[in-house]
């Protein structure tokens, strides 16, 4: 008794020690779990996977592993850390999170080996499925979605135009957000497919079935959703109450499809009375038998290497974003042929972009004949979660007064430092345009491109320089001669990446 307590005892020690380095990346689950999104569904979801745990505990046997064993779960232990590290450093969440589960999995690989973690496939695959970890799939199910409120009031009549993710119809415009995709709908029935396979003891084929049958009727619902409220919207001229509250209704749409799917579950997928032993989790028809599994002592030294590994990371991940200059700010160079006319200005008055968490904004204008320059500049002395430069909530223009009209990428000719910047082509009136090229700087690393920003974020967080800028530069002109703009916007560029020439 004593050494199947010690070995739970120091694998729940390891896993405390795992979650208090991931504090912030735990809150934010329960953030998505707590919201309107795709995944409120989650703190019932943990709810039923902690009772497959709690049926599953008999299962859980401390053993002693073989070296090779051993060598491969710490290998992947250390690989999952290292992910975790540079998610972390990147502040890309997901990957955090998916790291972090990753870890959890290793280390009870370490612990207890592969015979376990094979028994408990299925309530770790239902924890998988409630983290947000899958808006990838968004995308593909918006595409579905929109086609579908496209061809289904069609077939009843109803013309439908499209462009892109917008509906338009005789009583008004309906735009298929990434909300609208159907996602919360499809990670539900996921989650109800694996638990129908575990508790009615389905085999791992009809376990694949139901998830496929159910996963079917989830995208028919949310299609359904999409039609009917384009259908009514158009009829009422968007003024019944399932336009405004498409959610509520998105939901109890849901609900009804699920009878049918309840009743199938009951009717052609329980197996409980014929096979009450078995199980999906190795993908076979086997029975397991905890209590024939033998209980051996811990290895000492698979302990105490698991132990030094975490602590390890946990000093790491505690020391590495400890360092940053405090009074980081992004040297403003002497720009040659153009009259510096405003400088240091915390705000203007005629552009507002936001950047989350931003340690510090500067404005600048710049003057040359009769064209003017505005530069933004945001400063981060360190980047976090949720307060770093590249973050889905951060914008260059206000949607509500411009209108997008081309987003690309802006040459630069003979630039030794930057190639290229990110360029948006605004409109908010019939003589009004606004032209803004953006780049990030990150220790001494010039680049348009979110992906190497970020390697140098991680890279620039090791060398313990992590101060990194947002800098954007705005031309207002009257929406003629688009080409000509551009090319002076670009001469712009150059001569403030360039100040010495």
């Amino acid at each position: 008794m004593f050494k199947r307590i010690s070995g739970h005892f120091l694998f729940i020690a390891s896993l405390i020690l795992l979650s208090t380095v991931n504090v912030s990346v735990l809150l934010s689950i329960f953030d998505e779990w707590n919201s309107d999104g795709p995944y409120s569904h989650g703190f019932l979801g943990i709810l039923v996977v902690c009772y497959v745990f709690y049926l599953q505990r008999k299962n859980l046997t401390a053993t002693t592993l073989s070296k090779q064993q051993y060598g491969f779960g710490l290998c992947c232990l250390v690989a999952c850390l290292l992910i975790a590290l540079v998610a972390q450093l990147s502040s890309i969440q997901q990957l955090q999170q998916l790291a972090f589960f990753s870890s959890m999995l290793s280390l009870i690989f370490c612990f207890y080996g592969w015979s376990v973690v094979k028994s408990f496939f299925v309530p770790l695959l239902m924890l998988l499925l409630i983290l947000p970890v899958w808006n990838v799939l968004q995308f593909p199910l918006r595409e579905l979605s929109t086609q579908a409120g496209q061809w289904g009031p069609e077939l009843i009549g109803i013309a439908v135009d499209r462009d892109h993710f917008r509906l338009s119809t005789a009583g008004g415009m309906f735009d298929v957000e990434p909300a609208c995709s159907g996602l919360g709908f499809f990670m539900v029935s996921a989650l109800l497919a694996f638990c129908v396979g575990y508790f009615n003891k389905l085999s791992t084929k009809k376990t694949l079935w139901f998830l496929f049958i159910c996963l079917a009727i989830a995208i028919i619902a949310n299609w359904l959703r999409i039609i009917i409220i384009i259908v009514v919207g158009t009829y009422t001229e968007m003024n019944h109450f399932i336009v405004h509250d498409h959610l509520t209704f998105g939901w109890i749409v849901f609900a009804i499809c699920l009878l049918p799917l309840i009743y199938i579950a009951r009717t052609y997928f329980d197996d409980s009375q014929k096979e009450p032993n078995q199980s999906i989790a190795n993908g076979t028809n086997e029975i397991l038998d905890a209590a024939s599994s033998p209980i051996n002592k811990i290895n000492k030294p698979q302990t105490i290497a698991t132990f030094s590994i975490l602590i390890l990371f946990v000093g790491a991940s505690h020391w590495i974003p400890s360092r940053y200059d405090e009074n980081y700010a992004l040297t403003v160079p002497n720009v040659k042929n153009y009259e510096m006319v405003s400088s240091n200005k915390s705000n203007s008055p005629n552009w507002k972009p936001y950047s989350q968490g931003v340690t510090k904004e500067r404005f600048f204008y710049y003057t040359k004949d009769a064209l003017g320059f505005q530069v933004y500049l945001a400063d981060y002395i360190k980047q976090e979660q949720a307060s770093e430069m590249i973050y889905v909530e951060n914008y260059l223009f206000d949607k509500q007064f411009w209108d997008r009209i081309e987003d690309k990428k802006l040459a630069l000719l003979n630039s030794r430092n930057l190639q290229e910047t990110n360029f948006l082509l605004l409109k908010k009136s019939s003589h009004r345009y606004r032209m803004i090229a953006s780049w990030y700087v990150i220790n001494g690393v010039l680049t348009s491109d979110k992906k190497i920003a970020k390697l140098a974020e991680v890279k620039s967080a090791l060398q313990g320089q992590p101060g990194a800028t947002l800098i954007a530069i705005s031309l207002d002109f009257d929406g003629k001669a688009i080409a000509v703009a551009e090319m002076q916007l670009s001469k712009f560029i150059y001569a403030y990446l360039h100040p010495s020439e």
